[in-house]
């Protein structure tokens, strides 16, 4: 098989070739259709100083069954299917409670960008466990099945903050999306799925502004400039119910988050911040906030958040297709993140087809 691998220079791959490996028992072979460019692979590829040679990139994956390893039932050769690219031991208390994404023994990603042991998706094949795999339609566009793992972190978050203020409905509520990058884009979208009324919405590009209208949401603001005054002015006027971060690195947006966030309101931290970024804690206390913060996905109550993602992709795939962009070989993975990492471009979300 060809994988493209990280060399020294972040703007440059070697595509190199692997052993195929086999399906031990519980896995499968999944042949890579599809891999989204995430934000968390740029921020490597801006701060060269985490950067790292020999890693396979990559973990918003999706493609096709290619082989069933012993023990696994439920799947069939050919199958297409969605990755969630994040493993559990499934025996710490966290796992046994059903809080997979906080298990305390191995949970690690595929592709992780610094660190870790497992290839990503910028590659041909891939053997992954059988039970991290959702199936989507026979006919969904692979590279629309991969925007499951974007759109399982925003519900996942959405969901998480509904529960720091479980006797409140999601219907009507206004909601604040700081951010509209693919997690931003996908946090509107969920948002007007689960019932909100008001959604604003901040965004750096045109292109962006267009993609959270199409998507649901009712205000845009700019990021820069006043934009963000404005949006301080019009949530003194609209009491925001809840606030998803989804900038991270180094912006200023939390303490944004608790200046728009009503008094008693929700902050959602979505968004991966450099090390020196500061809470706002007497905001935080004096408005008296709920404040969550989650990177990942897994189940809340009995359903996983991959099984609502993959449904909602199946049921929108003409609207969530539109913020497929770029395509590019494994060739020009490259390429693809020049794309991805360069928002003048025009890029919503690069896709990058093995």
């Amino acid at each position: 098989m060809r994988r493209a691998v990280t060399t020294e220079d972040p703007s440059e791959f070697e595509i190199k070739e692997f052993p195929d490996e086999p399906a031990g028992r519980g896995e499968v072979i999944l042949r890579v259709r599809a891999c989204g460019v995430c934000g968390s692979d740029l921020h490597a590829y801006r701060d060269r100083s985490g950067w790292s040679a020999g890693r396979v990139l990559g973990h918003e994956i999706a493609g096709e069954v290619a082989q069933l390893g012993d023990g696994v039932t439920g799947l069939s050769i050919g199958d297409r299917v969605a990755l969630e690219p994040r493993t559990h031991c499934g025996e710490c208390p966290e796992c046994r409670g059903g809080k997979i994404e906080l298990c305390q023994v191995q949970g690690e990603l595929f592709g992780l960008p610094v660190g870790g042991r497992l290839p990503g998706g910028f590659s041909e094949t891939l053997t992954v466990p059988a039970e991290n795999l959702f199936k989507v339609a026979d006919d969904l566009d692979f590279a629309v099945a991969a925007l499951a793992e974007p759109l399982a972190v925003a519900i996942h978050g959405h969901r998480v903050a509904a529960q720091l203020d479980s006797g409140r409905p999601t219907g009507g509520e206004r909601v604040v999306v700081l951010g509209a990058g693919p997690i931003g884009l996908m946090s509107v979208f969920y948002a007007a799925r689960a019932g909100a009324t008001d959604i604003a919405v901040t965004a750096r590009y045109d292109h962006q502004a267009d993609a959270a209208r199409m998507l649901g949401a009712t205000h845009v603001f700019d990021s820069d400039g006043d934009g963000p005054e404005k949006l301080r002015s019009w949530a003194e006027e609209h009491p925001v119910d809840l606030v998803m971060e989804t900038v991270g690195g180094t912006a200023n947006t939390p303490t944004l988050a608790g200046q728009v966030a009503r008094r008693g309101g929700r902050v959602l931290i979505l968004g991966v911040f450099d090390p020196g970024v500061a809470m706002p804690a007497s905001l935080i206390l004096s408005r008296q906030l709920r404040l969550a913060g989650t990177i990942f996905y897994g189940y809340i109550g009995m359903q996983h958040d991959y099984e609502i993602a993959t449904d909602l992709l199946n049921e929108h795939r003409d609207l969530l297709g539109n913020l497929i962009t770029h395509r590019v070989s494994l060739d020009d993975v490259a390429l693809g993140v020049g794309y991805a990492g360069d928002k003048s471009s025009g890029a919503l979300k690069v896709a990058i087809e093995p």
